[in-house]
């Protein structure tokens, strides 16, 4: 039985974790991944705001694969035939499969945006996000007047405009914009969240700036026909779903997504599952609880896991099903050592949020790099 994990992600780090704990049986197990570091998303504006080194948010997954008995191959999905159990990498190689699982993440939808060209840095991928943000950085404290705009009022918008602008203090750069179509900051949160982050960015010097905008060669245009001038746009917005999973042959959701239903397994085709960004469960009144976010995740290893355990063994005991929390545990920092904690309609904020904040990120990365200490391996990758 061959199993394909497609993506570093969340959900298949947590997969690794319960091969190492207890390998499965009459499997070969194979990650292919982008990259060959995963990095923890939690931990990203920390390192924007220069708080967090980059080495601790990373992850390898070379060394935690070869722990968990599989194979590593850095590479890039090129597309993927469900019906036929093949994925295509960018370089041509085939990989044939009796399961496949994708936890590859989406793409940033910058499509109001495209027009910025090089001026336009979408938080996705993360690994490009992190090797052009320095440059950017830079440029910006060179430049008086040089703005950085941050398109997206939800909990990446926020947390990237606080760590952008916290970055820049003491340059001669104008401050950092936040952009958002929303009224409201952090929708999906109780609104006193939202308040919260207002009240965070306003003491940062953050303007915020409310109105749906388009990319041009200059800036960011709003509807109203202002133009925000911009050395670069950082784009927080909503996931979009890869091009590869188009001619899959895999049923997508409304967004485009791969549809599953409350075990991770596509709705379509039995021997792909899929969990994180990547999918859209499709299947009752739970779906709402479902946001795209590292919290689901993370949780949904696990399930997954022995979902996987009983395809491969043609179970015929039923799937689990994964089953969301009414509230989930968001903790949002606010680059200047404190963080809003927001759970249900319990909202708080504190510096003892950021602690919090910080013992969960580093004992997370903490965990899988234990992991994968002492394996040695030249056959890593291939």
């Amino acid at each position: 039985m061959q199993l394909l994990l497609a993506g570093g992600g969340h959900a298949h780090l947590g997969v690794l974790r319960e091969w190492i704990a207890r390998p499965p049986q009459g499997m070969e197990t194979c990650l292919v991944s982008s990259e060959r570091h995963a990095l923890y998303s939690g931990m990203i504006p920390g390192w924007v705001a220069g708080a967090v080194p980059l080495e601790r948010m990373r992850i390898d997954l070379a060394p935690l694969a070869a722990r968990a008995g599989a194979r590593f191959i850095r590479a890039s999905l090129g597309a993927v035939d469900a019906a036929n159990r093949t994925v295509v990498l960018e370089d041509g190689e085939t990989l044939p499969f009796d399961l496949l699982s994708v936890a590859t993440g989406g793409d940033v939808d910058t499509s109001s945006l495209a027009e910025l060209g090089e001026r336009l840095l979408p938080v996705r991928p993360m690994h490009d996000f992190v090797a052009r943000w320095p440059a950017v950085r830079s440029a910006v404290r060179a430049g008086r007047g040089q703005r950085i705009v941050v398109v997206g009022g939800g909990a990446a918008g926020v947390e990237l405009a606080l760590a952008a602008q916290r970055a820049l203090a003491g340059s001669t750069a104008a401050p950092v914009v936040l952009l958002t179509d929303e009224p409201r900051l952090l929708p999906g949160h109780a609104s006193r969240a939202g308040d919260f982050a207002r009240t965070r960015l306003e003491r940062a010097r953050v303007e915020i700036v409310t109105g749906y905008g388009v990319g041009t060669p200059d800036g960011v245009l709003l509807a109203d026909g202002r133009l925000i001038p911009a050395a670069c746009v950082i784009a927080a917005t909503g996931p979009r779903s890869p091009r590869w999973l188009r001619g899959s042959g895999l049923a997508l959701d409304d967004g485009g997504f791969i549809a599953v239903g409350p075990d991770f397994r596509s709705v379509s085709q039995p021997c792909v599952f899929a969990a994180g960004d990547i999918a859209g469960r499709v299947d009752n009144r739970l779906s709402h609880n479902l946001s795209r976010s590292g919290v689901h995740a993370v949780r949904a290893g696990p399930v997954l896991a022995e979902n996987l355990r009983r395809a491969a063994r043609r179970d015929e005991a039923p799937l689990r099903h994964y089953r969301p929390r009414r509230h989930s545990l968001y903790l949002i920092a606010t680059a200047d050592g404190s963080a809003i904690l927001s759970w249900g309609r319990a909202v708080m904020e504190g510096r003892w949020a950021n602690c919090l904040k910080s013992r969960i990120d580093r004992r997370f990365v903490q965990r899988h790099a234990r992991l994968g200490l002492g394996v040695a391996g030249a056959a890593w990758t291939r």
